[in-house]
């Protein structure tokens, strides 16, 4: 079986019908989906509004995949409600899976390494921070930046902090942008979907495979 693992798609109520076709593609490839962290961005948009946008097509291919839902930190578990169901069968923070002699702990990376939220609780002050860092990370993501560089760090904290953990096998996250697959310390970083880049992981019992392509 194979497993299609997705972070960071930042989806909000505005509609991308290019990103909405390729999502949709992508979905229907892979035998079971999970959704890690930061699907729904509620820094920038209410839950109510994303379940009730046109973005809520892609819920029935989602169901029938019965995808698992792991919370990030921009679509906290409190930002939602019990619709969260419409689009997932199951909902948590991290998850267990095993493929043959190989497992996989997947959670979005925000616990290991918190996110402005945690500095800046408002919701309010973190939409106009929301705003900039997408502008940012928009302008440069076709040619690396700073910001790239800063984000890799990120990856390095996060295995440092993992270190301290006790886990059997792969390590998957989210969370910082910077795909990876780091096979000495048996971690991987999905990356995101946004701005018409796609990252994604994908996983069987032979170990975790990254992708990337872009779709507009």
């Amino acid at each position: 079986m194979r497993t299609l693992i997705v972070s960071d798609i930042h989806l909000t109520h505005d509609f991308d019908e290019s990103k909405f076709r390729f999502l949709t593609r992508l979905f229907s490839d892979y035998d079971s989906i999970i959704l890690n962290g930061d699907f729904w961005d509620g820094f920038g948009t209410t839950f109510d509004r994303f379940v009730t946008s046109k973005w809520k097509d892609l819920f029935p291919l989602l169901k029938s995949k019965r995808a698992i839902y792991l919370y990030g930190n921009h679509d906290q578990k409190e930002y939602s409600d019990k619709r969260v169901s419409l689009f997932s069968a199951e909902q948590m923070v991290s998850y267990k899976l095993n493929e043959g002699a190989t497992s996989y702990h997947i959670e979005h990376g925000n616990l290991l390494e918190p996110g402005l939220d945690v500095v800046l609780p408002s919701r309010s002050i973190l939409y106009y921070v929301n705003i900039c860092a997408h502008l940012v990370e928009h302008i440069f993501v076709m040619f690396g930046s700073p910001q790239n560089l800063l984000l890799k760090q990120t990856n390095k904290v996060i295995k440092k902090k993992l270190k301290k953990r006790t886990i059997t096998g792969w390590f998957l996250c989210g969370h910082t942008h910077i795909a990876e697959i780091d096979k000495k310390n048996k971690f991987a970083n999905s990356g995101f979907i946004q701005y018409g880049k796609a990252t994604y992981l994908v996983v069987d019992s032979s170990g975790p495979l990254l992708k990337k392509e872009w779709y507009k």
